[in-house]
């Protein structure tokens, strides 16, 4: 939990609590652009294993995108003070051909894909990444600015499974000034990437606009024990939930589900749309990151009694069926796994 206070990383018990969750597996894996923030996850983590008697294997990535001239170069650094390090370090390319737009998620996902098989070769479980105490603030108030729900509002994961990678971000509690004084501390010199500075992102754009929020007490420290005590509402959201789901909903075996419109209308509107949001997800399998807003004017039309007749959603179709409201997979569509 957020205590407001940037942890002590000289410190080597700061260092074992921080970098705990990855002790006991075999392989770890670290992306490692350049920057300030990645080069300070490289130098604490190699830090961090030299102190434990059974360390675990440490394999460093760095991606060169092929969007900037520079980053063959940034790349090349990374691996040179990796080897000075003693850590072992691979450079990995993204050369298929650039879309013309969505660069960024394109790249994102390249980013990943790339990563991940290279973590399949060399037998990593887990990969660690330099997201930081801004990257959470920034992604909260992204979430704030676009109306997301508790679950959207709890922020960056710790851990979490993306493009089927464990990741691990033992730095969100971290902020980015401590992690530029390490690596200014060690003679590096980190590179800089001119999109961080870009207002066309939407994320830049929001970075720009925190020393001024920080003035009124909305600094980061604050937006992360927020995002803290999101993910704590969340997970006692979901044991209700859970216990919801469990006493009413039915499933045939054969992709359709049915709740009893009553039990069901009378749950808190916050569990009733994740109790339909989990159905869908299980009946249509076509569940988005994003689909809140759509999720929500569903079940309002449900508890309103306004439900169109032949409602479909996220691949499932939605009706009322006497006492009864039931939820089927949109016909021609596959079984979900």
């Amino acid at each position: 939990m957020s205590t407001g206070l940037t942890p002590d990383l000289g410190d080597p018990n700061v260092l074992a609590q921080l970098f705990a969750p990855a002790a006991a597996e075999p392989v770890i894996a670290l992306a490692v652009s350049g920057g300030p923030d990645s080069l300070a996850l490289m130098l604490l983590v190699q830090r961090w294993a030299a102190e434990l008697a059974n360390a675990p294997k440490i394999v460093v990535y760095s991606v060169d995108h092929g969007l900037r001239p520079e980053a063959r170069d940034e790349v090349a650094m990374v691996l040179d003070i990796a080897a000075r390090l003693g850590l072992v370090a691979r450079g990995l390319a993204w050369t298929d051909e650039k879309p013309e737009t969505g660069i960024s998620e394109a790249a994102r996902q390249a980013r990943y894909g790339l990563m991940g098989a290279a973590m399949r070769e060399n037998g990593a479980s887990l990969l660690l990444t330099a997201h930081h105490r801004a990257d959470q603030a920034e992604t909260v108030l992204m979430r704030l600015a676009h109306g997301s729900g508790i679950e959207g509002l709890k922020g960056i994961a710790p851990i979490a499974q993306v493009e089927g990678i464990r990741i691990f971000r033992p730095l969100l509690d971290v902020e980015p000034t401590a992690l530029a004084t390490i690596v200014e501390e060690a003679g590096l010199t980190a590179a800089q990437d001119p999109s961080n500075h870009d207002t066309s992102y939407e994320r830049v754009r929001w970075r720009k606009l925190l020393p001024a929020l920080a003035a009124e007490g909305l600094d980061g420290a604050a937006l992360s024990r927020f995002a803290t005590r999101m993910a704590e509402a969340d997970q006692a959201l979901s044991q209700l939930a859970d216990a919801a789901f469990a006493e009413l909903v039915k499933l045939d075996g054969f992709g359709a589900a049915t709740l009893p419109r009553a039990a069901f209308t009378t749950l808190s509107p916050a569990i009733g749309r994740r109790v339909l949001s989990r159905v869908l997800n299980i009946v249509g399998g076509r569940q988005k990151p994003r689909a809140l807003g759509q999720v929500e004017r569903l079940y309002d039309q449900i508890a309103g009694d306004s439900l169109p007749r032949g409602a479909t959603l996220l691949g499932a179709v939605i009706r009322f069926k006497g006492e009864n409201l039931t939820i089927s997979r949109e016909p021609g569509r596959a079984l979900p796994a």
